[in-house]
């Protein structure tokens, strides 16, 4: 019986480890993420500067349009995450379906996505600390075809792919490291201002917005609500944008 318990508490302990990584673990990842992308970007450069042969640089500004760039972003940060398992094994436990069964995940949902959209319309139209009508100059979306293709595509890499990739990125890697590592608070400052610095413009909008999908996933204990409230609103912020610019 004894011995059954010593092995029951060994195994425990080693799924535990399988479960943390360091930041050994965290800085690799990023750098592995960072050369990936510049690689993949150089061959795709070349190969568009082979195909443009004739095209006057057709393919290049095919290639170089946002949600090219974005889809490549993506495939580079999965490529990277194939390299360190422990970050995967520790990635995993941050999901769950089991909050979609319940009545007040819903109610989380609607009250975050209702939130978020005061703290935006206060920050952009009220106190006009930022410009929301930069981001279609930030995306190059005022040059993008109005295929029908094009923008099925566009749609995916802004509204899908690009949240699934950021919650797990800054919510699930970024926050969830630091909070198991320091403190909640840490993870919640540290991961909102990194997102919203990579949001060039408007960092104060994109910086609540984190910290709103930081709570999001704390109440409800699983990266899938956050991640369905950021497709979400992504859905409406496109829309929105292409709207303005007549594409839609």
């Amino acid at each position: 019986m004894y011995e059954e318990e010593v092995v029951h508490n060994e195994d425990q302990d080693t799924a535990e480890d399988n479960r943390k990584v360091g930041w050994g673990g965290v800085i690799g990842l990023f750098a592995s993420y960072l050369v990936i992308v510049i690689v993949m970007g150089l061959m795709i450069g070349i190969l568009a500067v082979i195909l443009d042969r004739g095209t006057d640089g057709y393919y290049t500004n095919l290639f170089m349009q946002s949600h090219y760039m974005l889809i490549l972003d993506a495939i580079g940060f999965v490529l990277a995450l194939l390299l360190f398992k422990k970050v995967r094994q520790f990635l995993k436990t941050a999901f769950s379906f089991a909050p979609l069964k319940k009545v007040s995940t819903y109610l989380f949902l609607i009250a975050a996505f209702i939130i978020n959209y005061i703290s935006q319309f206060l920050v952009l139209n009220v106190l006009k600390w930022e410009d929301g009508t930069s981001q279609v100059d930030t995306f190059g979306l005022e040059g993008v075809s109005d295929h029908w293709f094009n923008i099925l595509l566009l749609y995916v890499a802004f509204t899908v792919i690009t949240p699934i990739k950021e919650e797990i990125m800054f919510r699930g890697l970024v926050h969830k490291f630091l909070d198991v590592k320091y403190h909640f608070w840490i993870g919640l400052i540290v991961s909102s201002v990194i997102f919203g610095a990579l949001h060039p413009g408007h960092f104060l909008s994109a910086a609540i917005m984190g910290a709103i999908f930081v709570l999001l996933y704390r109440v409800t204990k699983s990266l899938v609500v956050p991640i369905i409230l950021h497709i979400l609103w992504n859905m409406y912020a496109i829309t929105g944008m292409l709207a303005m610019i007549d594409l839609i």
